[in-house]
C-alpha cells in the first residue's frame, strides 16, 4: 500500500488544523463550513485504498490457483502438477468434456505409465501424453477441440519448461526394456 495510510493521515492533519484555525478565528459556527473540505481531501485516497485492499482481497483468494487455472469453454478442467514439472489431467473432467469413453480399470491397463491416482481427494489422471493418445482415438468433434485445447495449453507449455529445465521424462519403452 506503497504509502497510502500516510497520505490520508497527512490529509486528514492538514484538515483538522484548518478546522482549527477556522474554529479559533471564527468560532464553532463557521468552523461547520470546513466539513466539505475533509470530503474533498479525502475521497481520493479512501477510493485507491478500497481499489488496493479489493486487488489484495483477489490476490489472496487466486493465490492457489495462480498460473494453474485451465478451462475449456467454461469448464474448469484441474491440472496437477509433479516433481517432473509433467502435468496430470483429472479424468472427471475429460469424461465431462468428451463424454463416458472408458471405464478407469480399461484406461489404467491401457495406459500404465499414463494413468495415476492423485490429489487431494484421490483422484484418477491421465498423464499429458496418455490423454492426447486418448483422445486421438476418440471421433468426436468435441474430442478433437479438447485434444487440440490440451496440446496447445497443457501439454506444449509444460513440454517448453521441462525442456528449459533439463528434465527428462522416462518412456514407457524404456521403463519396460530388461536391463543389459
Amino acid at each position: 500500500m506503497n504509502g497510502l495510510p500516510l497520505r490520508i493521515t497527512i490529509r486528514l492533519l492538514l484538515c483538522a488544523a484548518m478546522s482549527w484555525v477556522v474554529w479559533r478565528l471564527g468560532g464553532l459556527a463557521v468552523m461547520v463550513v470546513t466539513a466539505p473540505l475533509y470530503g474533498v481531501a479525502l475521497a481520493r485516497p479512501l477510493i485507491d485504498l478500497m481499489s488496493e485492499l479489493r486487488h489484495g482481497a483477489r490476490m489472496a483468494v487466486w493465490r492457489s490457483v495462480e498460473g494453474r487455472h485451465f478451462a475449456f469453454r467454461g469448464t474448469p478442467v484441474q491440472v496437477l502438477e509433479d516433481a517432473d514439472h509433467a502435468r496430470w489431467i483429472r479424468a472427471a473432467d475429460v469424461r465431462r468434456i468428451v463424454g463416458y469413453t472408458a471405464s478407469h480399470g480399461t484406461l489404467a491397463l491401457t495406459y500404465p505409465h499414463g494413468w495415476r491416482v492423485m490429489g487431494q481427494p484421490p483422484e484418477p489422471h491421465f498423464g499429458e501424453d496418455a490423454l492426447i493418445t486418448h483422445l486421438s482415438k476418440e471421433s468426436s468433434s468435441e474430442a478433437l477441440r479438447f485434444r487440440h485445447w490440451a496440446e496447445r495449453g497443457i501439454v506444449f507449455p509444460a513440454q517448453r519448461q521441462r525442456e528449459r529445465l533439463g528434465i527428462r521424462l522416462p518412456t514407457a519403452e524404456a521403463e519396460t526394456e530388461p536391463p543389459r
